[in-house]
């Protein structure tokens, strides 16, 4: 039970414990920018992230860090009850992190967008020669159908 006291008083600052908090949150930030930067380099590579361990770590550290910014909309911690050396080192990784993040959010959009346009080619590939084969016309009349190519008027299309 003391260390659940002890969690939360880190938390939320009480106890002398603001520091601490802070210097926590700033750790597991540290590590989630760290692991972004490195999804980032992936995707610039046109590697799809979802399928590396980067993926499975980078969705536990925004689980733990939704965590974190609930209880600091919550007021249950007290970042402000940090030193002001820590508390602007917390400001400073704060706008790394969202620089950071707003970069992946544009690869990832960039990579989304690749794969509709690859999944699309693909798509059109298949209708094109789906045409190429079919026994009917545009207009759905039968046509002749020689060695797997349809024709028209005697020509091969």
């Amino acid at each position: 039970m003391s260390d659940t006291i002890g969690q939360s008083q880190a938390m939320t600052g009480h106890g002398g414990q603001g520091e601490q908090a802070t210097r926590k949150l700033l750790t597991l930030m540290d590590e989630f920018i760290t692991l972004v930067v490195e999804e980032n380099g992936m995707l610039s590579r046109g590697l799809p992230p979802a399928l590396s361990l980067v993926a499975v770590r980078k969705g536990e550290l925004a689980c733990e860090f939704e965590l974190w910014a609930k209880a600091a909309n919550a007021r249950a911690i007290r970042l402000e009850t940090a030193p002001d050396p820590i508390r602007k080192q917390f400001i400073e990784r704060l706008a790394v992190f969202q620089k950071v993040m707003d970069e992946n959010v544009a690869r990832l959009e960039a990579a989304i967008e690749a794969s509709r346009r690859r999944v699309e080619a693909v798509m059109s590939a298949i209708r094109q020669g789906m045409t190429d084969v079919s026994p009917y016309r545009a207009n759905g009349k039968a046509q002749a159908v020689q060695n797997n190519k349809a024709t028209h008027s005697g020509i091969v299309i």
